[in-house]
């Protein structure tokens, strides 16, 4: 689910805290699916200390209020409301790194699209254990994105 997941537009962290964050949101993912929410507590700790004021490497508010219910969640110990928080931004995390995507190709800005779609797919990685590879062979993107 999570990581790789930089939430930020524009900027990507070094690559040695990028592979911490993806390691840390992997973790958190395979324990909420063990159900064990003392080892999902302690991924969250560490994912949590990616961002200013224990935001996770989220940069945008949505999804730091995601990620902060995800932690309360977690702390009640109510598994499936962190599963669902879970898909929540893992789902958002996704949807934002392709708006980007789509953005820099559309204003013909190769060199920024090329960076997105790095983290597109880094993140894809991270949570879902793949890459996302170009739908239509060109972009990266479908013709409904």
């Amino acid at each position: 689910m999570i990581t790789g997941i930089s939430g930020s537009v524009g900027t990507q962290p070094p690559q040695s805290i990028r592979s911490a964050e993806d390691t840390a949101g992997r973790q958190l993912i395979k324990d909420l699916q063990a159900h064990n929410l003392t080892a999902a507590a302690q991924d969250y700790a560490t994912l949590s200390s990616f961002g200013a004021n224990n935001s996770g490497p989220w940069t945008d508010p949505k999804m730091q209020a995601e990620f902060k219910q995800l932690g309360q969640d977690i702390q009640s110990g109510n598994l499936a409301g962190a599963a669902k928080d879970a898909v929540g931004l893992a789902s958002g995390t996704i949807a934002s790194d392709r708006a980007v995507a789509q953005a820099d190709y559309k204003a013909g800005d190769m060199t920024a699209y090329q960076q997105a779609m790095s983290v597109l797919q880094g993140d894809q990685a991270a949570i879902f254990g793949s890459e996302v590879s170009p739908s239509n062979g060109s972009n990266g993107f479908s013709a409904s994105a």
